[in-house]
């Protein structure tokens, strides 16, 4: 999956959630620009980033998968996410 693309998309939950990256950066025990790297595809989150994520954005199974999983999934920015 483009790294690219997915952080985007955690972008775009930070944004619905109200999440700031800075205290999402905290909460992964991550520098806020190693985050910033990983959201604009500069790197990669790893499979423990990713589920420390999808606990911290609180999303579901189906959702997390959407994320970070599925080329196709399109996730738009006025969405409300639930």
């Amino acid at each position: 999956m483009n790294p690219e693309i997915i952080g985007k998309r955690v972008k775009i939950l930070m944004t619905c959630k109200g999440i700031k990256r800075s205290y999402l950066a905290k909460m992964m025990g991550i520098s806020y620009n190693t985050l910033t790297n990983k959201l604009n595809g500069k790197s990669e989150f790893s499979v423990i980033q990713i589920a420390k994520i999808k606990q911290l954005l609180d999303l579901n199974d189906e959702l997390s998968a959407n994320v970070f999983f599925n080329p196709n999934f399109e996730i738009l920015e006025n969405k409300e996410i639930s």
